[in-house]
């Protein structure tokens, strides 16, 4: 499971920059970004565009990623998760609480890298550079949204003591 969300997460940020130096290559100058559907329009230039949505990439998933190896070694009064009593308690806590922290930030970095890609393509459809293409931006956009709905939700399912944690952590602590 460790290795098939970091795949997928790599999978996405590749995915989201091969988007995002395709656009470089079609989009005419000035690229129009919509901000509202009531008109508000925001217009950049190709290269402004392209750095300013890699800054945002990098930016997120690095957050991400010093997110998910800075929270679990902070103190136990400061652990934004439940049960933070037992994840605290000794070093076999800490080191799963490590692991699980990483993978489900980095399962947060997928649905970004996700949204990012919607976005992009449909920026890409408003400014013409595929007018023939079907896409539908906000379908996509829910179903995502109740992806990351369901793994927020996870965040307490797998942070919350549950029988499966306690028995690998009691297991290695045994060690």
């Amino acid at each position: 499971m460790i290795k098939f969300i970091k795949f997928i997460w790599m999978f996405s940020m590749v995915a989201v920059m091969g988007v995002l130096l395709y656009e470089n290559v079609i989009l005419q100058p000035p690229v129009t970004i919509k901000i509202d559907d009531i008109g508000g329009v925001f217009s950049l230039s190709k290269n402004s565009f392209f750095y300013l949505f890699l800054a945002v990439i990098v930016v997120l998933n690095g957050m991400l990623l010093i997110l998910g190896t800075v929270v679990p070694t902070l103190p136990e009064q400061f652990l934004p998760i439940p049960k933070r009593k037992f994840w605290a308690k000794n070093q076999a806590t800490r080191q799963l609480l490590l692991k699980n922290f990483k993978l489900w930030t980095k399962g947060i970095g997928i649905f970004i890298n996700l949204f990012i890609m919607v976005y992009l393509v449909s920026i890409q459809i408003d400014n013409g550079a595929t007018p023939k293409f079907i896409f539908n931006a906000s379908i996509l956009s829910t179903v995502i949204s109740g992806l990351l709905v369901a793994w927020l939700i996870l965040f307490f399912a797998w942070f919350g003591i549950n029988k499966t944690a306690a028995e690998k952590v009691r297991v290695e602590s045994q060690k």
